[in-house]
């Protein structure tokens, strides 16, 4: 066929056959940019999506490994250390007696006391080896390790509270997007059905059976309708968006699954559980209380086991006399110690008390935080239950609604095409059936949502599943 309309082409004349010909390549060309159709999306689907590629979940499992890192590092701290140091240096030898307190830095100066200054220098060397190791920390280590511990704990809990709350996220922006796709069929049915009411209004008025303001109302109601339309489109358009950034797939657009669309959830309890958050806050009291022990037992003194040894290395002689060569480069005096070491700051008790005082505080808000989420999730609960109820009495409600709106139509209509009822009865009627559709579609929809709701109050997920797979 294409090959026949080439023919036919080269006999037109040049100008009409390059508009033919370029007519003929861009249809195969604008039918390859139609968009793709809605992938189908069941809400477990989305949830696996959602929960591999989403880079704010990715970010909470790194901070949880990188909390057991700092368990490691800090049982390493067990460990006794070992320090070795050297070094060559080439100075004079000028020395005075007398003390020095251990502040700044100190370069000390080593070598006999000479009766006159001078400034001839010699090579000098020095090694260490020096090794400590604290066994007895008075309770530091423990707090120090239960700190590590308590962050770990908090950092798992706000990464399995962040997956909660995404799951809530997710299913709150499906449900929503099902239910802009719903709204969005209503109105295209609505502008069918009101583009016909126009057309029988206009031939009615231009046979003079109605006067004219009626067509005028009657575009009116159209381009209401229309633009009603459009702000459906546009919504389900936002509830796309939104989902394809939870899912971590940009550009793409869903069909969510109309089972939540088409049946009703029973009515079921959650079973008790650990409400994430909650787990959360109650992790951050923990950590907080770990902090200030850590605080408070840092005054305690610490036991050291110290062991060292060393060599020296000098050109000026035992008996003073100087060596300008390379003779003090080598360590020529070898010496070890072994003792123990105490350390204890005495006047560091108000620092650490002020400091202590303040994570104090920091926890009982925490504690506060707590109590409140506690009333708050409560509420909740009581308010989802509500809702889900009155959710069964909508259900009920919507179709006798839905059937009584279409007669009252289909009335007025029949009215007005004989002559008995104003097109503002017609539109008041239509009116009434638009928002009877609409109640009903999102009947369903909504008593899913407050199960959702239900599910975000008792804090696990997998209620939300019993109702659709019991």
């Amino acid at each position: 066929m294409f090959f026949s309309f080439v023919t036919a082409a080269r006999r037109l004349p040049p100008g009409s056959r390059r508009l033919v010909l370029a007519l003929l390549l861009a249809g195969p060309a604008s039918r390859a940019q139609q968009p793709a159709p809605p992938r189908p999306l069941s809400l477990p689907e989305a949830l696996e999506l959602a929960h591999r590629n989403a880079p704010h979940l990715q970010a909470k499992a790194y901070q949880v490994q990188a909390a057991e890192a700092d368990i490691t590092q800090t049982k390493t701290q067990r460990l006794p250390s070992v320090r070795l140091s050297g070094q060559v240096s080439y100075g004079s030898t000028n020395a005075v007696a007398g003390t020095m307190l251990p502040i700044g830095t100190i370069i000390p100066s080593s070598g006999s006391l000479s009766g006159v200054n001078s400034y001839n220098a010699v090579f000098g060397s020095m090694g260490t080896a020096l090794a400590e190791w604290s066994p007895v920390t008075f309770g530091q280590y423990p707090a120090q390790l239960a700190r590590a511990e308590a962050a770990r704990g908090y950092a798992q809990a706000d990464a399995d509270n962040e997956w909660f709350t995404q799951q809530l996220r997710v299913a709150q922006t499906y449900l929503d997007l099902l239910a802009t796709q719903s709204l969005r069929r209503v109105r295209e049915q609505d502008v069918r059905r009101v583009g016909t009411l126009k057309k029988t209004i206009t031939r009615l008025a231009l046979n003079g059976l109605r006067p004219g303001v009626d067509s005028t109302l009657a575009r009116a109601t159209v381009a209401q309708s229309q633009l009603a339309l459009i702000a459906a489109r546009e919504q389900e358009a936002d509830r796309q968006a939104r989902l394809s950034t939870l899912l971590g797939q940009p550009g793409a657009t869903w069909q969510p699954d109309t089972l939540y669309n088409r049946s009703l959830p029973p009515t079921l309890a959650p079973p008790p559980a650990t409400h994430p958050t909650l787990g959360f806050q109650q992790r951050a009291v923990e950590l907080g209380q770990a902090r200030e022990t850590v605080i408070r037992r840092s005054y305690r003194p610490r036991l050291s086991l110290l062991g060292a040894t060393w060599g020296r290395g000098s050109g000026l002689g035992y008996n003073g006399q100087t060596d300008y060569g390379l003779t003090g480069a080598a360590p020529t005096r070898f010496n070890y110690a072994v003792g123990v070491g105490l350390v204890f700051d005495l006047l560091d008790w108000p620092r650490l008390q002020a400091q202590a005082r303040a994570e104090n505080l920091r926890t009982q808000g925490l504690q506060a935080e707590y109590r409140q989420q506690q009333l708050e999730l409560g509420n909740q609960a009581t308010l989802a239950g509500q809702r889900l109820a009155l959710a069964a009495d909508r259900a009920r409600e919507a179709p006798v609604q839905l059937a009584a709106a279409r007669q009252a139509y289909r009335q007025k209509l029949a009215l007005y095409n004989s002559g008995l009822a104003t097109v503002v009865d017609v539109t008041q009627a239509l009116y009434g059936l638009q928002q009877a559709e609409q109640d009903q579609v999102l009947t369903a929809n909504a008593a899913w949502q407050a199960v959702l709701l239900q599910t975000a109050a008792a804090g696990d997920f997998s209620f939300f599943f019993t109702h659709v797979t019991p």
